[in-house]
């Protein structure tokens, strides 16, 4: 297997919108095994950072006034996997887990897992985390929700992670997925 490497930027990071009102970014894009954990280790970049909560109640109606949605798109498609996943746990620990938010929300967070296993080389545990999250996403596929065109997304995402199925291991760069939020 490879030595890890951190993740790089994306192609054009700098052209991406920006969603959310907070527009930092961590200080590393964390990749077990290679770098401190952000909560735990006394390195980490979010060290101060509370263990994810649930988040106060909220509506897939109010995307657009849901910063931590907006957050966690901006740090995915900024290919802050991990981060983002963090983000979105604490909306998706706010829902039970079979309602349509807390669906939504996991099949995003188990996007974000699986791209950021793939740029681990651990391909098989990508395959088994985008076939959750393409299950988890297929009650939407005729609609926009929380601004996702989720259709293309699942395609995008297909697309991108299908060259899996003949051993070859996407590299994360201008194919990787994206979420384009509606205006």
């Amino acid at each position: 297997m490879p030595a890890l490497s951190p993740i790089p930027d994306p192609p054009r990071m700098e052209t991406l919108p920006w969603y959310a009102k907070e527009r930092t970014l961590p200080a590393y894009r964390f990749v077990p095994g290679l770098l401190p954990h952000p909560i735990r280790d006394p390195r980490g970049h979010s060290r101060r950072a509370v263990r994810t909560q649930a988040h106060p109640f909220w509506t897939p109606d109010r995307w657009r006034t849901n910063e931590a949605y907006l957050r966690g798109v901006d740090l995915f498609n900024r290919f802050y996997f991990w981060e983002a996943h963090e983000v979105w746990e604490a909306l998706w620990k706010s829902h039970p887990p079979q309602d349509d938010p807390a669906r939504f929300i996991q099949g995003l967070i188990n996007l974000a897992a699986s791209l950021l296993k793939l740029h681990m080389r651990e391909a098989s545990s990508s395959r088994k985390l985008w076939r959750a999250a393409s299950e988890q996403l297929s009650p939407f596929r005729d609609r926009h929700w929380m601004g996702v065109d989720v259709v293309r997304l699942r395609k995008e995402a297909d697309d991108y992670l299908r060259p899996i199925d003949q051993g070859k291991i996407p590299i994360l760069g201008s194919e990787t997925p994206t979420i384009r939020l509606a205006d």
